[in-house]
């Protein structure tokens, strides 16, 4: 069948909804089913792995090939690897075409040849990528070649054994040899190699009713198959045979180096062999017996050879206690107890089963398998691990969806291992999309029903946050808020606990603020924040706090278990090369960066950015850019016209790399000048407009300092010439009696108006501190100025005439108020200058101007401050 016709069914399989569904191939009865379910049968994907790659033992440097073959041919073929440097780390997908793997394809069939290094023993899978729907092998061990001595003595003595003729002997000489593979045993008797009598001994050199010919020294020697490697052992043995009638009648006993008991693994199927030790005068007979195994024995696999005891294809219940007792008539008898361990790879004798299921339905799967050790269950979704997935849960053999989404659709598969293999069982899992029904009317068109409020917003929670490694101690959270009309968030808190132990969740003390209701990509605003000050070697777990505008909060669901790893165990990330900055706009930069020609792009999930101003020294701003093929990502808002600072990380759901080198760009100028020059009060209007490349030079704080500068300036200018006014007017006085009170009004004009018609300006107001010898007058007319709060300070009058506003006013409060200022000038004639001239000014102001008696006495509660500051000993003190 064609890749093309292949797909279309799988896409058609996976997007049917309630119709029948069209299958490949059916599979046997469901056993958990056939009885009590209507489904008589379960629909099979049509795909699967009819080989998968096979554990491998290599030497170092050897080149292997990995195979594996699917039913279908598929769109493609990835291959995937555990390092065993770090088993407790997930898979990572493998670049091909490097000099440590090369994946060939050749129709359904793919091929992955390793060179055999430390940094490629581990575990490989093979991933078969069928349109939406993902089907991945079993996995294969790539270990290396070994043989070792344990416990070796170079000094040790050599046995001497002395038996009487017709016994067997049994010499365990390998019992010191550590090999993988298993090693093969080839044994000498003074240097001459001679053939074993039986296969599969394990390093027991067996010799079965010895003669005076079997005597002689003996040693035994290990091969290892797969790298040749040879290993002869220190030990040996010096066998002396006498002739059976010469020797002493002894009973049943054990020679010096022989085992007491014994303990034997061997894997389901294979052959196995039981050695009986022991020797007597004259030779025991032999009798075999099992009280846990029935049947042991006498069954049509066992076969006894005297002092031996042979089981083929051997199965589980043939584990048990073995016993060989030993008799020559002579007491005590002697009983030789083994013990036998079967180990069987594992079997799934009940796999997963799933119907079609809805959208948001609760799905329970389960998978049964046998094996000795018990296997350990594990299940992947479309090739993804369950434990990553926020919706599973492991229950023993059960795998729970709390809640099907649709990307939950496709095949899942159980996967059943123990130290003997791996097995492997998979259902395909249809979703029923979740249908949207709006109310409508019996019209049958819908129409919004009438008087129908508004519904109250809702709180939408963030999504669960992925977990990335950023150094021994820190983590980084990626999480997104998706697109929604409810209520606005506010801010966001980040909480962990280290799982195991009830621990209690922990709060950071950040606030991630939601910023600007903006949505970052049609899928809605994503975030990110760091963790730090967590322990290495932990499995934590993460969620999201979101705070609303109703003052309200909702935390998203838990992430999944992160084991932090320390730094030495993992592999270094590939980290990116930042190659330019480009000035995108006045708000916003475009970053542009590259990776290393022999970078493996597989390993990368996406990549971090960071920006600051380069005029601070605070916290980086963050951004995420999902995606190891992504080369340049646009970052905004920015300040405009202002330099920052970049680096970048690439990540994985694992780790993060080093950070890039750093580099500085900056966003755009303004375009337009947005700054005018002021305008002088006494002098002609600079229209004169600054050059487009000066506007573009100067930053906004340069701008800012300019006008300040400018508008300081023109006070200085106004002020001087408003003195230089006040010093012709008094030049051209003649009265030399003229009174101080009319000088000091017109030193107390605004600043910035020395033009007599701005008599109504009061841009700027001048507070007068009073004489303290002046304090009696002030209490006394405190009262009047109270009641006149909204009349104006210090306005200078356009002349020095009789101001009819001073009409509206009784002659009985100017009378109390020219008598206050006489009592006060009696009382203090022998103050300072300053307030006698004040005195004089006022007692001239009533008798060389009776026209205008009240003028002064009117304008003197002026000169009070407001504040009642009355601190200052002199009257030209001044407030501003």
């Amino acid at each position: 069948m064609t890749l093309l016709t292949s797909s279309l069914l799988l896409f058609s399989l996976l997007t049917s909804r309630l119709e029948a569904i069209p299958v490949l191939e059916k599979s046997p009865a469901h056993p958990a089913h056939s009885a009590h379910s209507a489904h008589p049968a379960h629909p099979s994907p049509g795909v699967r792995i009819l080989r998968a790659p096979e554990s491998l033992v290599a030497p170092l440097g050897d080149e292997v090939v990995l195979e594996c073959e699917t039913s279908l041919q598929p769109e493609r073929f990835e291959w995937s690897h555990r390092s065993s440097r770090s088993p407790g780390a997930g898979f990572k997908y493998l670049r091909t075409g490097t000099a440590k793997a090369n994946v060939s394809q050749e129709a359904a069939i793919s091929r992955l040849r390793v060179l055999v290094r430390p940094d490629t023993l581990g575990e490989y899978r093979c991933v078969g990528w069928f349109g939406p729907l993902v089907v991945t092998s079993t996995t294969a061990r790539l270990e290396l070649a070994s043989t070792s001595l344990v416990d070796a003595q170079e000094s040790e003595a050599p046995l001497q054994w002395r038996v009487s003729a017709g016994n067997s002997v049994l010499w365990s000489c390998g019992q010191q040899v550590q090999s993988n593979p298993s090693a093969s045993w080839s044994y000498f008797r003074n240097g001459v190699e001679i053939k074993s009598e039986f296969i599969g001994t394990n390093g027991n050199l067996f010799l079965s009713n010895v003669s005076s010919e079997s005597s002689g020294s003996y040693s035994c020697q290990a091969t290892n198959p797969a790298s040749g490697e040879r290993i002869q052992l220190p030990g040996s043995l010096q066998l002396q045979v006498t002739p059976e009638q010469r020797s002493q009648s002894k009973s049943p006993h054990l020679l010096k180096g022989q085992p007491s008991s014994q303990e034997i693994t061997i894997r389901e199927g294979s052959s196995l062999l039981l050695l009986c030790p022991g020797v007597g005068s004259p030779p025991p007979t032999v009798v075999w017996s099992s009280p846990d195994v029935v049947g042991a024995v006498k069954n049509k696999r066992s076969k006894v050879f005297g002092h031996a005891l042979e089981i083929s294809n051997t199965r589980v219940h043939d584990a048990g206690t073995y016993i060989c007792f030993q008799d020559n008539g002579v007491r005590p008898a002697l009983e030789h107890y083994i013990k036998v361990h079967v180990e069987q790879p594992p079997q799934i004798v009940r796999p997963p089963w799933a119907d079609l299921t809805n959208e948001g339905d609760r799905l329970k799967l389960e998978c049964e398998a046998t094996g000795v050790p018990t296997p350990e269950i594990y299940w992947l979704l479309n090739g993804h691990s369950s434990i990553d997935d926020t919706e599973a849960e492991l229950s023993n053999n059960f795998l729970i969806l709390h809640s099907v989404l649709k990307r939950h659709a496709g095949y899942v598969q159980c996967f059943a291992r123990n130290r003997l293999g791996e097995h492997s069982a998979g259902t395909l899992l249809q979703v029923n999309p979740k249908q949207i029904q709006e109310p409508r009317e019996s019209g049958g068109t819908h129409r919004p029903k009438p008087n129908q409020g508004s519904k109250q917003k809702q709180m939408y929670p963030p999504t669960p946050p992925n977990v990335t490694r950023l150094s021994d101690e820190s983590v980084m959270l990626r999480w997104m808020v998706p697109r929604n009309d409810g209520l606005p968030i506010v801010i966001f808190k980040v909480q962990y606990r280290m799982v195991g132990k009830r621990k209690n969740w922990q709060t950071t003390n950040d606030n991630i603020p939601y910023g600007k209701p903006k949505w970052n990509s049609e899928l809605g605003k994503s975030f990110t924040a760091s963790v730090t000050d967590l322990k290495p070697e932990h499995t934590y777990r993460f969620r999201i706090l979101a705070v609303y505008s109703n003052n309200d909060n909702k935390e998203s669901n838990t992430s999944a278990k992160f084991y932090l790893q320390p730094g030495a165990a993992l592999d270094p990330m590939p980290v990116p090369e930042l190659l330019e900055i480009e000035e995108y706009s006045e708000t916003a930069v475009v970053l542009h960066w590259s990776l290393a020609s022999d970078a493996d792009e597989h390993l990368i999930t996406g990549y971090y950015a960071y920006y600051r101003p380069s005029s601070s020294a605070g916290e980086y701003f963050k951004a995420t850019i999902e995606g190891a093929h992504a080369r340049s990502f646009k970052i905004a808002p920015l300040e405009t016209a202002t330099m920052y600072e970049f680096k970048l990380q690439s990540f994985s759901a694992v780790s993060a790399s080093e950070f890039s080198a750093l580099k500085q760009g900056r966003t755009q100028r303004p375009k337009t000048s947005t700054t005018e020059e002021p305008t002088l009060q006494m002098g002609d209007r600079d229209t004169t407009t600054p050059s487009h490349n000066e506007t573009f030079n100067m930053s906004p704080m340069l701008t800012g300092t300019i006008g300040g500068g400018a508008v300081l300036i023109l006070l200085l200018i106004s002020t001087c010439l408003c003195v230089c006014r006040r010093r012709n007017s008094r030049s051209r006085g003649n009265n030399p009696n003229k009174p101080r009170m009319a000088e000091l009004r017109d030193d107390f004009v605004p600043l910035g108006n020395c033009s007599p018609t701005k008599q109504r300006q009061r841009t700027r107001h001048i507070h007068i501190t009073l004489n303290p010898l002046a304090q009696q007058q002030q209490q006394a007319l405190e009262e009047k100025n109270d009641t006149d709060q909204d009349a104006p300070y210090y306005q200078r009058p356009s002349s020095y005439d009789y101001d009819p506003a001073l009409r509206r006013m009784s002659s009985s409060s100017l009378r109390r108020s020219q008598r206050t200022l006489e009592r006060a000038g009696g009382s203090n004639g022998s103050n300072n200058g300053n307030n006698n001239n004040l005195n004089q000014s006022a007692e001239a102001g009533a008798v060389e101007n009776p026209g205008k008696p009240g003028r002064v006495l009117m304008k003197r509660p002026r000169l009070s401050s407001r504040s009642e500051n009355l601190s200052s000993g002199s009257l030209n003190s001044v407030g501003v």
